[in-house]
């Protein structure tokens, strides 16, 4: 197991780097399972680990609300979907995989037997005609190419179709303390509950608070709902990225940066056929204000288009409803290789989180509703 500090906080980069490092590809999350689930039990806790490989512990059982915070484990990525007899092999997308970053990269494909290396193939610039320079192939137009000269060379190796395939993981300090990695959607989550773990053991917050790391969100956001079956939650807190728009090509869509803080979501809405989005609760919204401001913490606000996340089809999935609110990190170049987030914006998150686990036991989840936007 690797090897943490004491205080998940003490390292907090170091502890990223690491998770980042570990493939967890949909569907596919065991080995990130297995070590955040022995992380835990070396604290001392007793998670469990069900049928989806999702990762739970229990950290205080007092009066109040239960609640249930949440960062999802897994990554986007690919699944072989055929082995040329030339040994090349084709992919489908696991995820939403921006096609346009895939071709000249190195991807990992994940076996029984190991990981095998890959890069994506690329038409020769001197060869390319010029109707084809500037257009962008769908993933089961492009081909992994693995040095391999025949179908049975693959084989050899252990790859089949079905096998998941991973964005090569490559680690960059940037200036500013900000990092530029893969799959930091979601492992910042991951970091900030594995932090927040380590502060409820010291100073337990209110009600029952269950932490959890969900898996298969990037494939359907449904992993989720089988923890709400387990934990019966009043209220979820659900910790994601989300996108920073500090960039010249987003420069106005939104006002989440880098270095600003935790990112309060007050609507997030999917479309795309899947109807799937949060508006949080009321007295969620006033919790999230008072934590920050409580810890002098920053920070800022979002309503978006396009985004879904583990808490989309949760409010529901109660008979009494489920009031829940998403918590982002923010992260530049969102679901690319090179996802760049500021460490001191997670440092905030985790004082927000505590914070809020502090009174979310004792918040009024009826109040709120006809007087949310205050006195008419």
């Amino acid at each position: 197991m690797t090897a943490w500090p004491a205080n998940i906080e003490d390292d907090l980069g170091g502890v990223l780097c690491d998770l980042c490092s570990m493939a967890a590809p949909s569907g596919h999350e065991d080995r990130l399972s297995a070590v955040v689930s022995e992380h835990l039990f070396a604290r001392g806790l007793t998670p469990i680990t069900d049928r989806l490989g999702q990762v739970g512990v229990t950290l205080g059982s007092g009066p109040g609300h239960t609640t249930l915070v949440m960062a999802h484990l897994d990554q986007l990525g690919l699944v072989v979907s055929a082995i040329d007899p030339a040994g090349y092999l084709r992919v489908q997308r696991l995820g939403g995989v921006p096609e346009r970053v895939l071709p000249g990269m190195r991807i990992t494909v994940h076996t029984y037997h190991g990981d095998v290396p890959t890069v994506v193939g690329v038409k020769s610039h001197h060869l390319t005609p010029p109707e084809e320079k500037y257009r962008a192939l769908p993933a089961n137009e492009l081909y992994l190419d693995c040095g391999t000269e025949s179908a049975e060379e693959v084989a050899e190796l252990g790859v089949r179709v079905g096998d998941p395939c991973t964005y090569g993981f490559t680690w960059s300090v940037l200036q500013g303390g900000r990092v530029a990695t893969t799959s930091l959607d979601d492992r910042l989550g991951v970091a900030a509950l594995l932090a927040l773990a380590d502060r409820l053991q010291k100073e337990p917050g209110s009600g029952s608070i269950h932490l959890a790391f969900t898996t298969q969100e990037e494939f359907h956001v449904r992993g989720a709902l089988a923890l709400v079956q387990r934990y019966r939650p009043d209220v979820v807190v659900n910790v994601d990225i989300a996108p920073s728009t500090d960039t010249p090509d987003l420069h106005g869509s939104s006002p989440v940066q880098l270095g600003r803080g935790a990112v309060l979501s007050r609507m997030s809405f999917h479309g795309r056929g899947t109807l799937g989005g949060l508006i949080p609760h009321p007295a969620l919204v006033r919790g999230v204000e008072e934590s920050a401001l409580e810890r002098g913490a920053k920070l800022q606000f979002e309503a978006v288009i396009g985004v879904i996340t583990d808490a989309a089809f949760l409010p529901m999935a109660s008979g009494d409803g489920i009031a829940a609110v998403d918590v982002g990190i923010p992260v530049r170049y969102t679901h690319s290789p090179v996802e760049t987030a500021q460490l001191s914006d997670l440092t905030a998150t985790i004082e927000v989180l505590h914070s809020l686990m502090l009174r979310v036991g004792s918040l009024d989840l009826e109040r709120g509703f006809g007087h949310s936007l205050g006195p008419r």
